[in-house]
């Protein structure tokens, strides 16, 4: 974490309202040892220096953070003494303390109008002094913005929805409380990492393969509450989490399901309840802060089989699509099925100038050049299959027939690795194990430099927009011609890749930029909303949000006007009187912050 030097440096540089927060909050001493260094992120070195990287910002922009709405100036300055008193001077940041709370890539970065800012940071480290800061949060009327490790990144990483709140930071709360081995599960509090949890499953020798997301750096929690993904068996995090603890914003701490019974054995492994399950009202949630979470793990198995299956043309997705929808649903594979495009393979190995040297995205008959040189297909499945050895040579076997007969022009490979003892997950290659194999990487960091120029100095940046389409080869196909012409129209390929879970996937468009391009910023934008427009006209809700768009996305779910969002509003009022927690987040608006809630329709420029 980056610090903020206090006194007549901060203030030449910053200006009078950045003096004006210091000077209120009796900060200006040039002694004050407020804002001092945090340690490290990450213990891991590639992981620190991965984080320093994509937090430092070319060209470089100073944070000029606002108050919160609302609050009074005094208060506020009291309010941040009060969580110095509770957390320590060590662990509050205002100021240029606050530049790993932004937006790394934020295409507003420039625009203080748009840009998104806290205006200070606090990291408890307990849920104790968790409980004493929602206490003054709530008597001051602060806003908080909740995150476990700030790596939503592409949707807007740590910054809040509204300006001038006060960042959340729970990565020091970061124990590993259990991880069992005889039931498969683990217990872990918001600041464990993907890593982390796989580091400790090795150490204590855990006969467990946790499910991975594709970057190791981020939280296991936060992955799961904002229904994130992985690749193997467990893949669908939400899906195999179990009881939950919460901390509401009034200090009151709640246990779901089984978890609920102090002396439950069964607090983990059982998702069903004694009356409603509530679990779900903390996904993608402003309700309460979870402090514990349970997550399913998966047996190490006896056999594991790294699977592929490549077809040479565009409209070959179609087919692909159904073949494996089927084999989904059927029970066949029984885990993810995540597909890419031939345009983030060749992203992940080098930059679209080592392909193309034209102008503007790689035209199509020069990928499909590409593809023959290569050999690589244009669309990829890529799965895994976990169990004993016999059943996963069984599922091999049917699925390659099915394929033989259904896509007789694709190509597939299967690799099977298997121990008695179970496979050791580290000693699969990182070709055909990885994240397939519950092992956290940084793989994939390396694609979003795709449209930076080698000879000049550019900032790589990343955003997507993800809409959740049905697991039908047409509508599927339909989607990537009518989402290719606006990327291209904006500067980018097409570049998607999708999770098929057993009814639908969650598609990725993604697009890259370089950060200090106005016009490639500008592009990202209009982008955005061309894709939106695609996705609103076809009825696809989308996955996620980012911190911009979250009340556009929110006003999709239109019924019987927007009952859905008067319904959880309703029950924010209930929870959050004062409004505290993540006011706006996913487009749920406490009653003393509706004012805010943005209505357009289309980009508003």
């Amino acid at each position: 974490m980056a610090s903020a030097k206090i006194g007549a440096d901060f203030k030449k540089d910053n200006g009078e309202f950045e003096e004006t927060i210091l000077t209120i909050c009796n900060f200006t001493h040039p002694d004050s040892t407020m804002s001092t260094t945090l340690p490290e992120s990450y213990p891991d070195p590639e992981y620190e220096a991965a984080h320093v990287a994509t937090y430092e910002r070319v060209p470089r922009h100073p944070i000029k953070p606002a108050f919160p709405p609302g609050v009074r100036e005094a208060d506020f300055a009291q309010a941040v003494q009060e969580f110095i008193a509770i957390v320590g001077q060590d662990a509050v940041f205002v100021g240029e303390g606050l530049s790993d709370y932004i937006d790394p890539y934020d295409i507003n970065e420039a625009d203080e109008s748009k840009r998104k800012v806290p205006s200070a940071a606090v990291c408890p480290q307990s849920t104790d002094r968790l409980k004493a800061m929602l206490g003054v949060a709530n008597k001051y009327a602060i806003p908080l913005w909740t995150f476990s490790r700030g790596k939503n990144l592409g949707y807007g990483g740590p910054a809040p929805r509204v300006n001038g709140s006060v960042a959340l930071d729970l990565h020091r709360m970061n124990k590993i409380i259990e991880v069992n081995d005889h039931f498969h599960y683990a217990v872990v509090e918001p600041g464990v990492t993907f890593i982390d949890l796989y580091n400790y499953c090795v150490e204590h020798k855990k006969n467990v393969w946790p499910s991975t997301a594709s970057l190791g750096w981020g939280s296991v929690m936060g992955n799961t509450l904002d229904r994130g993904m992985g690749f193997g068996a467990n893949f669908a995090h939400h899906q195999a989490m179990a009881g939950l603890e919460v901390m509401l914003a009034d200090g009151d701490v709640v246990r779901t399901g089984q978890f609920g019974i102090s002396n439950s054995p069964s607090a983990f492994l059982s998702k069903f309840s004694f009356g409603p399950s509530v679990e779900g009202l903390f996904l993608q949630s402003n309700l309460g802060v979870v402090t514990k979470l349970s997550l399913w793990l998966t047996p190490q198995p006896q056999a594991f089989m790294s699977c592929a299956f490549s077809m040479p043309a565009f409209d070959d997705l179609e087919v692909m699509v159904d073949v494996f929808g089927e084999l989904r649903r059927n029970g066949t594979i029984n885990n993810v099925v995540w597909f890419t495009s031939l345009i983030e393979t060749l992203c992940i190995s080098g930059r679209r100038e080592d392909y193309w040297k034209g102008e503007g995205p790689v035209p199509d008959w020069r990928l499909e050049e590409l593809r023959v040189e290569t050999g690589f297909g244009h669309w990829y499945a890529r799965w895994g299959l976990y169990g004993p050895r016999r059943v996963v040579q069984a599922q091999f076997d049917e699925v390659k027939a099915v394929l033989a007969e259904r896509a007789p022009t694709g190509e597939i490979t299967g690799t099977l690795y298997d121990d008695d003892a179970g496979v050791d997950a580290a000693a699969v290659p990182p070709e055909h194990g990885s994240m397939f194999v519950g092992v956290p990487q940084l793989w994939s960091l390396p694609l979003i430099n795709w449209p930076i120029p080698k000879d000049r100095v550019g900032k790589a940046a990343h955003g997507d927009y993800a809409p959740v389409i049905p697991s039908s080869g047409k509508m599927v196909l339909e989607w990537m011609r009518a989402s290719k012409p606006v990327c291209e129209a904006n500067g980018v390929e097409l570049m998607a890749d999708f999770f098929m879970h057993e009814r639908h996937v969650v598609l990725m468009n993604m697009f890259t930029w370089d950060q200090t391009d106005p016009k490639q910023k500008d592009n990202m934008n209009k982008l955005y909303y061309g894709l939106h427009e695609v996705a609103k006209a076809r009825g696809y809700g989308m996955y996620r949000a980012h911190v911009n768009h979250m009340d556009l996305i929110a006003n999709l779910n239109d019924f019987n006007g927007h009952a859905y969002n008067r319904f959880v509003e309703k029950i924010k009022d209930a929870l959050d009187p004062n409004g505290i927690l993540a006011p706006g987040k996913q487009g749920i608006w406490p009653n003393r912050f509706r004012h805010l809630r943005e209505t357009q329709e289309a980009d508003p420029k």
